[in-house]
């Protein structure tokens, strides 16, 4: 079988990873386009429909750059170069939001 490589990460985001890497304390760790449910699990009761619910909303949402501090186990902030739809969510889940225009080496 043959396989194409797709674009993973584009140009502007490689960059901006870069930047928070060379510049983080080394218990921060930069993921980039991470499901919202790979790091938060519904609080509701397994297998209930409201379960379901919360896990098809925060399923549905990929962060760009996710800035998470490895000590403490917990995201700190979610980082974009485009506009998101999804700022409400985060704010409901004490997760702090930036949308960066552009970038500085």
């Amino acid at each position: 079988m043959k396989y194409l490589v797709k674009e993973f990460i584009n140009e502007k985001y490689t960059k901006a990873v870069n930047i928070l890497k060379d510049n983080l304390k080394e218990h921060y760790h930069v993921f980039y386009c991470v499901r919202l449910s790979e790091i938060l699990f519904p609080a509701s009761e397994y297998g209930t429909e409201q379960f379901f619910s919360d896990f098809e909303k925060i399923n549905s949402i990929s962060l760009p750059v996710l800035v998470f501090d490895l000590k403490e186990g917990v995201p700190v902030i979610v980082i974009s170069l485009d506009d998101v739809s999804y700022c409400d969510v985060l704010d409901e889940m004490d997760i702090d939001f930036m949308k960066c225009d552009s970038l500085a080496e």
